[in-house]
């Protein structure tokens, strides 16, 4: 596996195939709150079965790479995702959320980047793209802030591209 868990100086990464069941729970509780999922492409609440079946799919599946992020007392700050994971090409979507709990202190943007230089030193993508819902004025900012360049803008969203120095 190119892609494993690491930790940094405030942050660890963990590939979700590797946790627990009960850390499981705790991101699925996360990613289903309306204050998460009213940004999502898909903003409907799903059993926690099917995440767990999304998971096991995970650990089979080289195009796509979730991360639980902890802080250093191990609590849940959010989630980072590259998929599809285009190796050939070297370019990869990716998506991120953050603990409503951790939101609005700028530990997003410390996240993306130590997600990003940490990503881009595998030198294994060139590229990392995003797809903003053009409502999501936050988002946008946010990728702006982290470096992105804005494509273009077609159908309500917004596309973005990094590109590794």
């Amino acid at each position: 596996m190119i892609f494993k868990s690491f930790t940094t100086s405030k942050f660890k990464f963990v590939n979700f195939i590797e946790l627990s069941k009960d850390a499981h729970k705790q991101i699925w509780q996360v990613r289903t709150s309306y204050e998460v999922r009213q940004f999502m492409f898909d903003k409907e609440v799903f059993p926690f079965e099917n995440h767990l079946n999304f998971v096991e799919r995970l650990k089979v599946d080289n195009t796509k790479l979730y991360y639980a992020i902890y802080d250093e007392n191990n609590d849940f700050v959010g989630s980072i995702s590259l998929h599809p994971i285009n190796y050939i090409g070297r370019v990869a979507d990716w998506g991120i959320y953050i603990n409503p709990r951790y939101q609005g202190n700028g530990v997003s943007v410390e996240i993306a980047n130590l997600f990003f230089d940490s990503i881009f030193s595998l030198d294994v993508l060139d590229k990392i793209t995003a797809v903003v819902l053009d409502f999501n004025l936050r988002s946008i900012k946010f990728h702006e802030r982290v470096g992105f360049k804005r494509e273009r803008e077609c159908d309500g969203q917004m596309f973005f591209v990094k590109e590794r120095l």
